[in-house]
């Protein structure tokens, strides 16, 4: 196996007529900041352990979930098992989101002080020379790390949600004036299937309004936190729709490049194997560790993948069904040097 050869397969992958779909994880934020489930399991353990509630199957709910965290267990899987209270579950949706939204704010303004986000040259190569290119980036995370990179390379940016202080999610999701369309080098549609800091509900109705520190009066925000309804928030507007977009996405697909994407999301991950193995799409792996979940339900099975990853110390490996390539003086994985391969 020669690394010519693989660097070819990748700039195959990326220069494709259609390029393919990204998906984005939390991997592809911690390096702006962005708290890590481990981080966010902190602060949620901070807060409960001086919080006492009126009802004692609230305190019960508390006591469960920081048992299960105290025991080693990740926040996910503490939320699944614990099964907390409504009112628990409001107080974590609010605390992930507050502790998150002033850390993304942090990388506005270097967004806005000229610092480029990585992820913008990689958008900058997808849609510079190819006339009407459109890009779908599927992200769980709630961050805007992949607006302010869109934004970073004069694309327009498509979240589903009227381009508005008081946006409201459109009937048509891919809507884009023509007239406003022309005036723009290509388009980036970015599904944010778990929700997005910018977007709040209130009766039934969810809206987008942008850069917000303090929740709004009488508004929730539109996240979905991990927990055992997860699955029911996800049939709810506006997260149904959106994952019906996905499907549409990953079913037109000619290949998936996953960043800091760990394969631990049941509502992603299933449709986009299943493409995948069904079409013999190329999935192109870039983060920094290889977890179970990626080794179990990629590499471990007939799919076809390329995978980069940290080596541990100041280099990489490439990995594919045929072999480990070990590059001892290059860190591939990381955005900005993955781009030098594929220019």
């Amino acid at each position: 196996m020669k690394i010519d050869r693989i660097f070819k397969q990748i700039q195959d992958i990326i220069t494709n007529p259609t390029p393919p779909v990204i998906v984005l994880g939390s991997g592809a934020s911690v390096s702006y900041g962005i708290a890590s489930m481990w981080k966010l399991a902190e602060m949620l353990k901070s807060f409960f352990a001086s919080k006492v509630y009126p009802s004692q199957e609230s305190n019960d709910s508390v006591k469960r979930f920081l048992d299960f965290l105290n025991s080693g267990h990740g926040l996910e899987e503490a939320l699944l098992k614990a099964k907390v209270s409504e009112e628990v579950e409001v107080d974590i949706v609010y605390n992930v989101w507050n502790l998150i939204v002033h850390q993304d704010a942090e990388v506005y303004k270097k967004a806005i002080s000229g610092e480029n986000i990585d992820l913008k040259e990689l958008f900058d190569f997808l849609i510079y020379g190819r006339k009407g290119t459109e890009i779908n980036v599927v992200s769980t995370n709630y961050d805007k790390i992949a607006e302010y990179a869109a934004a970073q390379s004069a694309a327009y940016i498509n979240t589903g949600y009227a381009s508005s202080y008081l946006g409201v999610l459109k009937q048509n999701l891919d809507s884009c004036p023509t007239q406003l369309k022309n005036s723009y080098i290509g388009k980036i549609n970015i599904w944010k299937v778990h929700g997005s800091l910018d977007w709040f509900k209130k009766d039934n109705q969810s809206y987008c309004f942008p850069n917000l520190l303090e929740l709004p009066t009488g508004y929730q925000p539109c996240i979905i936190t991990p927990g055992n309804n997860k699955y029911e928030k996800t049939q709810q507007p506006p997260h149904r729709q959106l994952l019906t977009k996905v499907d549409e996405c990953f079913t037109k697909a000619s290949g998936f490049l996953c960043i800091g994407y760990g394969f631990n999301d049941e509502h992603v991950q299933p449709v986009l194997l299943d493409k995948a193995s069904k079409n013999n799409l190329p999935i192109l792996i870039v983060t920094k560790d290889i977890g179970a979940p990626i080794r179990s339900k990629v590499m471990d099975g007939k799919h076809n993948y390329i995978a980069i990853y940290s080596d541990g110390v100041n280099g990489c490996k490439i990995e594919t069904k045929e072999g480990v390539i070990p590059i001892p003086d290059k860190e591939y994985w990381k955005l900005k040097e993955f781009c030098t391969i594929i220019k």
